[in-house]
């Protein structure tokens, strides 16, 4: 009984110590990569760079922006004036069927019955809110001047 035991700790120990070296052996592994690494950010010319990020630019026709625009002053002209949330989509999919294809929209509706209906493209955006002091429309043009028209009455 006393060999089985003594031969059960032994297997124990060489267990522990494998166990003990493995992880040393990991440990170095893993400074070593962090050393290479440090070498690379510290001393560049020695070592390739990685290329740079070339920038993605997309080309916005003219057409499209004035055509957002266009939409937009047509929009404000109408002066429309529905309160209902009910009606947020229709109004949201009449607009967007007239805009340029790569123009994005956001139905949002908040607190105390507040809505509102979001218009991007690119750098343009055209805003309907419809809030407890009345409706208020927002549009930024393509040269970042903001056109508004509000309908205070409150509900």
């Amino acid at each position: 009984m006393a060999k089985l035991l003594l031969w059960i700790l032994l297997l124990i120990a060489v267990y522990a110590v494998w166990k003990v070296w493995f992880k040393i052996k990991i440990n170095r592994t893993f400074q070593q990569s962090c050393q290479d690494i440090a070498n690379i950010v510290q001393d560049p010319i020695t070592h390739k760079a990685p290329r740079p990020v070339e920038e993605v630019v997309e080309e916005v026709a003219e057409y499209e922006q004035q055509l957002f625009d266009d939409i937009a002053e047509i929009f404000l002209s109408l002066k429309v004036s529905s309160r209902d949330p009910e009606d947020a989509e229709t109004i949201q999919q009449e607009v967007l069927n007239k805009m340029p294809a790569k123009a994005h929209t956001q139905i949002r509706y908040l607190d105390l019955g507040e809505w509102s209906i979001y218009w991007c493209f690119y750098e343009q955006s055209l805003e309907y809110y419809v809030g407890k002091y009345g409706i208020f429309i927002s549009h930024v043009d393509r040269f970042g001047q903001e056109h508004k028209y509000n309908n205070s009455e409150q509900f």
